[in-house]
């Protein structure tokens, strides 16, 4: 889908946030694709491209992952290059290209994150958490104490992990349960929040929670089911309400004491599904909340009016305000080449390809 295709609308300072910050933020969103947004002079910098079914995402430095239908997507941020694109010259501060591709086959992975050179995933699909290196399709790493079997039927609807300071921490499913999809009849009510690797629950009756995050020193999650941003003490698993959102919440990054939250609407094939948002709120937007931490005070909500049902996950682009982002289809038609001694776009790669030793002249 094309950036004209989407139609955005800002309500409250959303925009004027982001241009203080300084920064971009990646959204994983359905139909399907990642968007870079960011802001220039007052207005929205929108760059987006199809990619199968995106779902998480993890950024660090220069790099962006992005986890498909079957494949989790590297992408790096050629900086030096940037300003040189040239179909753009002198027009974007970043461009993420593709530069690696692990063939996982269908885990349907949420949360991720890097480790170092390698990637943790939860992999929804296997009820695990999972290290991604390209030595196997997957190696899973922890489990819930309840799940006993090794299996790709999705026991509990594994979603979310808190990663900080280069440990496992937390993690979130919609249900203790030990069947194949045992977690869609008790999930308007029966989320969990568990400590990794104890697996000890530390909330529960939570209603379809994602997105846990521990964020200068606080442990966050989202009740999606409710449309609500949570802090949780680790301890008692007492929970405390900072903010109520118009959206199905699913996708949460912190930066500089603001809390980035995705909103989604909730998906219409399905038909009602008992949550308490459908009961409490009348229309749901799809976009992304700005919500000061200290206050949980709304700052802005950037609504997506047209191109954009849900925000499915979503990370920080630091000291970026317009970037663009290359699917492996656009990045073959007009390819970089970077090393550790400079970096250049290919100039007329057709004309290249047509020199090489052997090809038909004319």
């Amino acid at each position: 889908m094309q950036p004209s295709l989407i139609d955005l609308r800002d309500r409250g300072q959303f925009l004027h946030v982001l241009a203080t910050l300084g920064c971009s933020l990646a959204l994983s969103r359905r139909p399907s694709g990642v968007a870079l947004l960011g802001v220039t002079d007052g207005v929205p910098t929108l760059a987006a491209c199809l990619l199968p079914r995106s779902m998480g995402l993890a950024a660090a430095g220069n790099r962006l992952a992005i986890a498909t239908t079957r494949e989790l997507m590297i992408f790096a941020n050629v900086t030096t290059l940037a300003p040189l694109y040239p179909k753009k010259p002198d027009h974007y501060d970043a461009v993420f290209v593709p530069r690696q591709s692990y063939y996982t086959g269908y885990c349907d992975l949420h949360d991720m994150a890097f480790d170092k050179n390698i990637v943790l995933a939860v992999n929804t699909r296997w009820s695990c958490i999972s290290v991604i290196d390209g030595y196997f399709n997957f190696t899973p790493i922890w489990q819930p104490p309840f799940v006993t079997d090794f299996t790709g039927d999705d026991r509990c609807h594994l979603n979310g992990m808190a990663f900080h300071d280069g440990k496992l921490r937390y993690a979130t499913a919609l249900g203790q349960t030990n069947t194949p999809s045992g977690w869609r009849d008790g999930m308007a009510e029966g989320g969990i929040l568990m400590e990794v690797p104890s697996g000890r629950i530390v909330a529960g009756n939570l209603s379809m929670p994602h997105s846990p995050r521990i964020i200068d020193g606080a442990l966050y999650v989202l009740e999606g089911g409710r449309g609500l941003l949570l802090r949780i003490d680790p301890a008692s698993g007492a929970r405390e309400v900072v903010a109520k959102l118009p959206g199905f919440t699913h996708g949460l990054a912190g930066y500089r004491g603001v809390l980035f939250v995705g909103l989604s609407k909730l998906r219409q094939k399905r038909g009602p599904q008992g949550l308490p948002i459908e009961a409490e709120q009348d229309e749901l937007m799809a976009g992304v909340a700005a919500v000061e931490a200290r206050s949980g005070r709304i700052l802005g909500v950037l609504e997506f009016v047209t191109g954009t049902d849900e925000i499915f996950d979503l990370q920080v682009l630091p000291d970026i305000r317009r970037g663009e982002i290359l699917a492996p289809n656009q990045w073959f038609e007009q390819p970089s080449i970077v090393t550790m001694k400079g970096g250049m776009w290919e100039q007329r790669p057709e004309a290249a390809e047509n020199d090489e030793p052997g090809a038909p002249a004319g």
